[in-house]
């Protein structure tokens, strides 16, 4: 998997949250666009975020917003975004008003496996296109566009065990409980664990939250009680847990995380051990096709298995890299210039943008610069 990306500098999108008061005038009010390019209508899409708490996300709705400038969404597509609190109640009022709104198609990332299933139903059952990304709740009715994680998490799993000898102390992160996707991950990583590190003990878990700070609070905690580790496995960010171990007066150990270019870029300095996935906000870009197909009348993929937008790719510092045996994910040593660019934005999560649409958007605008 190759990455062709431009130098830049970049700075986060603003966040802009919207209270669930007035949200649906707001989603039914209309904005000039350019006629359709068949019937001359034109699709409401409304992307509705439990969180913005790390840089995916971010970037998730920024490729939404340039996305829908392009073909064959130009002129056919308004996007919509909705954000909602860190709470699951939060983002219920807000997608009860979304679906009142009735927008032909919702894309989602759920903050719960469950309790948001009964709205989305009915969604579905007033013909809305429901289609989940990278949090899967389990409704017949919906397309589940997601990346491998179980398998990139078992390659995960099965490095941690060799590049620790089989022995030793590890912490895990659980990420967001009652989440699909955070279960797909640790299950995935214990999987590759205990095939090849039956001597390696979990002696702690925290939720890590796919954000730094929770991250980094639940290491140090850990620390605490926990002083003898040898590895860290995480569901977002490396630095935190090199941040946290230096604040306890320790060096680094062999850490997993997740394709953010400033993660690789750490873990290629100062001689750390790291195994990284990719975890593309691309979802949002083959979220957006497969629902347009719908509308349209074409032929989209099968609703009752989860729709992989590409392979996963494991990436591991040069002086970690180890055989890795049975794994179905593609693997790379970071490379500068190839995979890590320290000249580019350090939130900017890998790859950014489906290979259709990268020589119309550049990093910069896909991290909102």
């Amino acid at each position: 998997m190759r990455f062709d990306v431009l130098p830049t500098l970049a700075r986060k999108a603003p966040a802009r949250l919207l209270a669930a008061a007035g949200l649906v005038a707001a989603l039914t009010a209309t904005t000039a666009l350019p006629a359709a390019a068949d019937s001359g209508k034109v699709y409401n899409f409304v992307v509705s975020n439990n969180f913005l708490g790390n840089d995916w996300r971010v970037q998730v709705e920024k490729l939404a917003q340039l996305t829908a400038d392009l073909p064959p969404f130009k002129g056919r597509v308004n996007v919509k975004i909705v954000n909602s609190q860190n709470t699951v109640q939060a983002q219920l009022s807000d997608l009860q008003s979304i679906v009142a709104s009735k927008p032909d198609v919702i894309l989602l990332i759920a903050g719960s496996d469950t309790a948001l299933n009964p709205t989305v139903q009915k969604a579905c059952d007033a013909g809305i296109k429901v289609l989940t990304l990278q949090t899967p709740i389990g409704l017949p009715c919906t397309y589940n566009v997601n990346d491998p994680f179980k398998d990139g998490m078992e390659a995960a799993g099965q490095w941690m065990a060799k590049v620790l000898n089989g022995k030793g102390n590890i912490l895990i992160d659980r990420g967001i409980p009652g989440v699909e996707t955070s279960t797909e991950i640790v299950d995935g990583f214990k999987a590759g664990l205990a095939k090849y590190g039956p001597d390696i003990k979990i002696v702690g878990e925290f939720d890590g939250q796919f954000a730094a700070g929770p991250e980094q609070q639940g290491i140090s905690s850990l620390l605490v009680s926990h002083p003898d580790i040898q590895g860290v496995m995480t569901q977002g960010y490396c630095t935190p847990v090199f941040n946290a171990l230096k604040n306890a007066g320790k060096g680094n150990v062999p850490a997993t995380c997740f394709a953010y270019n400033g993660e690789m870029t750490a873990c290629a300095a100062n001689d750390n051990k790291c195994a990284i996935l990719s975890a593309s906000p691309s979802v949002i870009q083959q979220a957006m096709q497969i629902a347009l197909d719908d509308l349209d009348g074409k032929p989209t993929p099968d609703k009752s298995q989860p729709i992989y937008q590409q392979d996963a790719t494991l990436y591991t510092t040069a002086n970690a890299t180890v055989p890795l045996e049975g794994i179905k994910v593609n693997t790379e040593a970071l490379v500068a210039g190839k995979n890590v660019f320290p000249d580019l934005p350090q939130g900017m999560a890998l790859p950014y943008s489906l290979p259709a649409y990268r020589d119309q958007i550049t990093p910069q605008q896909a991290v909102g610069k």
